[in-house]
């Protein structure tokens, strides 16, 4: 990005709009263009790298193409995470992505420490740094069009959206036929939200603290609201727009197994956890949350078996938590904070993965999709959406 904006200085402008935790810099392209602004940011949740090298695509073709810049002036950030995004390089500096190292190399923050997750309702206070950067852009440039370029692991294209506008309906099917990636029918974590057409679904603002029904024991629950939900605050349309990173075959899992499955799993998880040193480290709760999101998604494939059918999520997400619970143990063992105890229940929890991954790649068949496809998608994406906000 340093690049582009040395070299056109004229049009683009290259700042630090914020610091993160560990004081990494928030860096924001500006690209200057007409009255109105647009607002991209990749990296909204750490283990989610394809939107970076689609920013990086973005800046070069608003650069490249006058006409985009006519109606909108075009602000790129970069990561709203760095600090988790650094701790997903093992696997995310390479393309392809092969789905065992993804699992092992994966961080996945609990959702209280991700900023795309801790933006203001009603009872709730706990902005991070870097949510408050976000926060301070938006109600500086106020954009009209706000996009958050997420990535999911299989699956098809969706996107979740602030408001139903029934044009992103067609935008999403022109992008998903013309780079080849199916459109997802119901994403596990779509169920019960409303959709204006296929592969749409509009996201509620969540509720104030003092407003949530409460939740079951053990189970997951939200912390704030989204920086789609706080550029809605300003009038404009928020969009995540989703991309799957392998493609896989079609399952066969009932709701009723799904949610057996994910029961067991959570205990297995848990009673390892339990079995550890007490001794903390950055992937703990990130452990603790997978737990609990778990036996969440198990409710829900008890309530709506017909959407909860089929989900990939019910084998995936029990990997991501025993992955990051390897990482867990190594990282007590690195700090000298292990035994022979530790190293046999990192031996145990091994067996698990293998088998619960084993498990996973014989009924998906990942295959990466190619990077450029998925680019290619969240460009059009991301074009498509500015041209509806353009001509309203």
């Amino acid at each position: 990005m340093s690049a582009l904006a040395d070299g056109e200085p004229e049009r683009c402008e290259l700042r630090v709009v914020g610091r993160s935790r560990a004081g990494e810099p928030l860096e924001m392209l500006t690209v200057r263009g007409g009255p109105r602004s647009a607002l991209v940011m990749a990296g909204p949740h750490a283990n989610e790298p394809v939107g970076a090298a689609t920013l990086v695509t973005l800046a070069r073709y608003v650069l490249a193409h006058p006409e985009v810049r006519e109606e909108l002036t075009w602000h790129l950030l970069l990561s709203s995470d760095p600090d988790g995004g650094r701790l997903n390089e093992a696997w995310s500096c390479s393309w392809p992505v092969h789905l065992e190292e993804y699992h092992r190399g994966l961080y996945r923050p609990a959702v209280g420490d991700q900023p795309e997750c801790t933006f203001p309702v009603a009872g709730f206070s706990g902005q991070l740094p870097e949510t408050r950067a976000v926060m301070a852009v938006i109600d500086e440039v106020r954009p009209v069009l706000s996009v958050g370029l997420h990535n999911a692991d299989t699956g098809g294209a969706f996107y979740l959206v602030s408001r139903p506008e029934s044009g992103l309906v067609d935008v999403l099917a022109s992008a998903s036929d013309r780079h080849s990636i199916p459109l997802e029918a119901m994403p596990s974590d779509c169920i019960g939200l409303p959709s204006p057409g296929p592969g749409v679904f509009v996201v509620p603002e969540p509720r104030g603290l003092a407003d949530r029904p409460p939740a079951a024991p053990g189970e997951w629950q939200p912390a704030g609201a989204s920086s789609m939900h706080y550029a809605a605050r300003h009038g404009g349309l928020g969009i995540s727009p989703e991309v799957p990173v392998w493609r896989t075959l079609p399952i066969d899992l009932p709701a009723a197994a799904s949610a057996a499955y994910l029961r067991e799993a959570a205990q297995v998880l848990f009673r390892l956890l339990e079995r550890f040193p007490a001794r903390p480290t950055v992937f703990r709760p990130a452990v603790e949350e997978q737990v609990a999101i778990m036996r969440l998604m198990a409710r829900i494939a008890d309530e709506n078996p017909a959407d909860s059918a089929n989900q990939d999520l019910s084998l995936l997400v029990p990997l991501r938590g025993a992955g990051m619970l390897l990482r867990h143990a190594e990282a007590l063992l690195a700090e000298g904070a292990g035994d022979a105890r530790l190293r046999r229940e990192q031996a145990a929890l091994e067996d698990v993965f293998r088998a619960w991954y084993a498990k996973a790649e014989q009924a998906l068949r990942p295959v990466p999709f190619e990077l450029r496809q998925l680019v290619g998608y969240q460009l059009d994406t991301i074009l498509g959406a500015a041209r509806l906000c353009a001509a309203t």
